[in-house]
């Protein structure tokens, strides 16, 4: 940067020559184990990658574990900063390279000019540095004064194919990022898949997408986030996912993106990533699971590199997928709001409870859907014989055997508070809140209970 400054400022050579000031620091971060993950991922302001900035990605894939780290350990963590940011401590980390990466602006040229520099000079700057390092693609042999001049706003639409709809959908809350060098835009999803960066480029950019926010991520067989590399190319990016990993992927995303930052009826969140906390790893499995779709380990939060939810069969329908991974998500959020009586309380209990919530929060996405229900027979030890529909019948409309409705369910869930048994669930219920088919609720626990 400094010579490509000095090409286009006609200064080379000259005592007087002005020098630049780095503004950024390529910075490789090498967490030990997953606490020292964890700190980097409580900070939100960090655009961390999992493979290096200054190489071209040949072969494209879901993640990238460095072949260097042991299996076990996370992976290095690379991302540039600017050179005024406080950097995570209790992570070993190493400056690769000091960077200056102008921007247009006041004060953006450091010692160079305090007043306004024109886009076209950083434009130029960038080209000619681009050129002395044969990094220019197709301009390579062009120079600074035929610098290619126009700018374009990464933008387009992240969508996918939803079978149980029968139509497209966007994915709503994806941050897309835009990334040329060291310089990254980002851009999130509306609610119709469509998204804008918050920033330009003149040259090719790397377009990809994590599976994660702040609050969770979503793993594949790795021990990192899964991802989406997009395409190198100028010009916006768009896609409509319709098959294969990123599809199941986008299914579990959608789901755990209603739970954590959209309306759910008034119900708590899932654990969130805060100071005390870690963020929610949810693992993939593209794999077949003739016993389960999926499982909540609340423990496998805190031990190693554990995933507290892991999720399987792609091959079910949206629907299926994007029930399931409520599911897991209503036992994680259960046992943040009491995790002595979860962890001590009844089947019957803990998974109706999750089946509740699986009917609940899926209806918002797909009107008209019931899970399977399951009553429970002379307290069989057939675990599936807990999945019962008795948080359905409190919350709809009177059915037959069913002579209790409106409650809330938000009302449900502060029942569980301070029990874990069948009937104490039932009690209080009954003696916190009133309701008119009150009088009800002991038949409609008889139903579907012991």
């Amino acid at each position: 940067m400094q010579k490509a400054y000095d090409n286009i400022s006609n200064t080379s050579g000259k005592a007087n020559a002005e020098k630049l000031k780095e503004t950024h620091l390529y910075v490789k971060f090498m967490p030990d184990n997953e606490k020292e993950y964890q700190i980097l991922k409580h900070d939100s302001t960090l655009v961390l990658y999992n493979y290096p900035l200054d190489y071209e990605i040949k072969v494209k894939g879901n993640s990238y574990q460095d072949p260097g780290v042991p299996v076990g350990k996370p992976t290095y963590q690379y991302c540039s900063v600017e050179t005024i940011k406080q950097l995570p401590k209790g992570v070993k980390y190493k400056v690769l390279a000091k960077l200056y990466i102008p921007q247009s602006g006041e004060g953006q040229f450091n010692n160079i000019s305090n007043g306004r520099v024109s886009n076209q000079l950083l434009k130029d700057l960038e080209h000619e540095a681009f050129r002395l390092t044969n990094n220019l693609g197709d301009l390579k042999n062009s120079t600074s004064k035929n610098a290619k001049t126009s700018s374009y706003r990464p933008s387009g639409y992240i969508q996918s194919w939803d079978e149980s709809k029968g139509q497209v959908v966007g994915i709503e809350g994806v941050e897309v990022r835009a990334r040329r060098w060291f310089t990254t835009h980002v851009g999130y999803t509306l609610a119709n898949g469509y998204y804008s960066c918050n920033g330009t480029f003149v040259y090719n950019c790397d377009y990809s997408i994590d599976w994660a926010r702040y609050n969770f991520e979503i793993r594949d067989g790795w021990l990192s986030t899964a991802c989406y590399n997009g395409p190198n190319k100028s010009g916006g990016w768009s896609i409509i996912i319709a098959d294969g990993a990123q599809w199941f992927y986008s299914k579990i995303f959608r789901a755990s993106y209603r739970y954590y930052y959209q309306a759910i009826n008034g119900l708590r969140r899932p654990p969130e990533n805060s100071f005390w906390g870690v963020q929610m790893h949810i693992r993939a499995f593209n794999e077949a699971n003739s016993d389960i779709n999926g499982s909540h380990c609340a423990a496998c939060r805190f031990l190693g590199l554990g995933s507290a939810i892991k999720l399987y069969n792609p091959t079910n329908t949206s629907r299926e997928i994007f029930g399931t991974t409520i599911h897991e998500l209503g036992h994680a959020s259960h046992w943040n709001m009491d995790s002595y009586n979860y962890n001590n309380g009844d089947g019957l209990v803990v998974e109706t409870w999750a089946r509740g919530v699986q009917w609940a929060l899926t209806n918002l996405e797909y009107s008209n859907y019931t899970p399977f229900y399951y009553r429970q027979k002379g307290g069989s030890s057939e675990p599936y014989y807990n999945y019962t529909g008795v948080v359905q019948d409190m919350v709809d409309g009177i059915d037959g055997y069913d002579q209790v409705s409106d409650y809330y369910i938000s009302q449900i869930e502060n029942a569980l508070i301070g029990h874990r048994t069948w009937i104490g669930w039932r009690d209080n219920i009954k003696n916190q809140y009133n309701n008119a088919t009150e009088n009800n609720l002991d038949n409609l626990y008889d139903y579907w209970g012991y």
